[in-house]
């Protein structure tokens, strides 16, 4: 059921979801850039074509691995110091906005992602952000998905610099249209000749401060300048003879490593393997919605993968709403080479062009991320100051006899971790290549950490040999290739070192190769 073929390579590969980023990626290379470097410049291209999923400001997550060592970076932004819940409560809100200066209230934390990659860089920044300058100040041909993305934001939005940035009097670009973004160019322009540091500790931080007073955003320099990005050692866990990895708290990346280890303590001999599996996704959203949040505030068990803390989670009562079924706006994209390094990183606005609130003279939309957050005191995603929320976005990894086999992502806000499990399920134990398991049409359990998982989405196509309405009240098909199951990014190292590359066709999605 391919809708194309996988690309493979003998020596490096890019997958993402914009041809201009994985051109970009593969420039880098053939240059003789390393991951890192091609990293940089790729993201900061995702910037420029695809500011409706991600931005300058909004987050970024990575897992890297250079040398044989694999570490997490986590660059998503606190809450300011100036939000609180009694500002919203004072306002008779019952919930945090998607729009609007009080739903930009996290510290966007993409570029302090580069500035962690760019201690692996071999090249210099002006090098790696040349690419993302020129497109935004040149222009590039929308996309039907780009073009639809601002068509709809600009009904819904109230925001001036929004609506001057991104359409001509009112009008949005078409398919097709060149799109020109001359104050972003400068914006990058600006962070390639005074470093990557002056975003948050700098002239450029200065100006974004300023116009977060004119839009009424309570960020401010203080918080600007608190921002860093946190490292670690990811979180891993066996799945046959591989170990998978996945970002720590507060990526719900967790939510995986429980999923696929919880397979081994399902005992029913009646259940198929795939009945298994959407059993575990059940128990997972339990656990995900229970244990995740700031790490800082609340650490990750560290017995979630026994098998006792798995029955405590069976054990526990379902007490959210009914699913809404609403989806993050995010990309991802993946680049390895055939010696073992490579790179898993995702990034994202949240929901569409987020907040939609433009500093002015800056030419990126703030992110929406602190939407997530939750009014209620007693739960423990509760918005307070200086808190980083409960994150949808997560990035995974897995190496197999200590070597780098495969690294997968998706945009799809909550059911990211579902696409992880059941990507791997098909590659491993299925025997599919990346574009066959990325193409195979999906089932999907849309629920967030506030709500009881009674909805279930699957696509044109699926197939399914067991009774879903005993698990699901209610149930939902979409066409084939429905953007709502995630647009997903894989490259698989062969034994032989052969690297094959699937992009997901939901998306604008390209895997890549160098020819040299």
């Amino acid at each position: 059921m391919r809708t194309r073929p996988d690309i493979m390579s003998l020596n490096a590969m890019v997958s993402t979801s914009s041809i201009y980023a994985s051109r970009t990626g593969v420039k880098v290379l053939e240059d003789g850039g390393n991951i890192a470097d091609a990293a940089i410049a790729t993201s900061a291209v995702l910037a420029v074509t695809q500011n409706n999923l991600c931005g300058l400001g909004g987050d970024g997550f990575a897992l890297l691995r250079m040398n044989g060592k694999v570490i997490s970076i986590n660059s998503s932004g606190k809450s300011s110091r100036n939000i609180n819940a009694e500002i919203y409560s004072k306002k008779g809100m019952g919930s945090i906005p998607y729009m609007g200066p009080l739903a930009a209230i996290t510290v966007p934390g993409l570029v302090g992602l580069w500035q962690e990659l760019e201690k692996y860089s071999s090249m210099e920044i002006n090098d790696l952000l040349k690419y993302a300058i020129k497109i935004a100040r040149e222009g590039f041909p929308v996309t039907h998905n780009y073009a639809r993305s601002i068509e709809i934001t600009l009904r819904r939005t109230r925001n001036r610099h929004f609506r001057e940035t991104f359409s001509n009097n009112g009008l949005p670009p078409l398919q097709g249209d060149i799109f020109f973004q001359e104050d972003l160019a400068s914006t990058i322009e600006s962070l390639s000749n005074d470093g990557l540091d002056s975003f948050y500790r700098g002239n450029f931080a200065d100006k974004l401060s300023k116009a977060f007073k004119k839009s009424e955003v309570v960020i401010d320099e203080i918080d600007l300048s608190k921002h860093r990005a946190k490292i670690q050692d990811p979180l891993k866990s066996k799945y046959d003879d591989r170990v998978i990895y996945e970002l720590p708290p507060n990526s719900q990346g967790g939510t995986v490593n429980f999923n696929l280890n919880s397979l081994k303590f399902m005992n029913d001999d009646s259940l198929s393997y795939e009945e298994k599996i959407m059993k575990s996704h059940l128990v997972a959203n339990k656990f995900r919605r229970t244990y995740i949040g700031d790490p800082d505030r609340m650490p990750l068990p560290s017995n979630y993968l026994d098998e006792s803390f798995y029955w405590k989670v069976v054990e526990s009562l379902n007490d959210g709403k009914s699913a809404s079924g609403k989806n993050g706006d995010t990309t991802y994209f993946t680049i390895a080479n055939t010696d073992g390094d490579a790179i898993s990183m995702i990034q994202s606005n949240y929901t569409g062009f987020g907040s939609t609130v433009v500093p002015e003279g800056t030419g990126f939309s703030l992110q929406n991320r602190g939407s997530y957050f939750s009014l209620d005191p007693a739960h423990h995603n509760y918005l307070e100051p200086e808190k980083r929320t409960f994150h949808t976005l997560c990035a995974g990894m897995v190496e197999r006899n200590g070597e780098f086999e495969y690294s997968i992502g998706t945009m799809g806000g909550d059911i990211q971790p579902q696409v992880h499990v059941n990507k791997i399920h098909e590659m491993i134990d299925l025997g599919m290549t990346p574009q066959e398991a990325i193409d195979l049409p999906r089932i999907n359990i849309p629920a967030n950490i506030y709500e009881d998982p009674d909805l279930l989405i699957f696509e044109q196509g699926a197939s399914f040999n067991y009774n879903l309405s005993k698990y699901f009240k209610r149930i939902k098909q979409t066409s084939f290739l429905d953007s709502s199951h995630g647009h997903c990014q894989i490259i698989k190292r062969g034994e032989n070192g052969v690297l094959f590359g699937g992009a997901d066709p939901r998306g604008d999605g390209f895997a890549l190769s160098p020819l040299f």
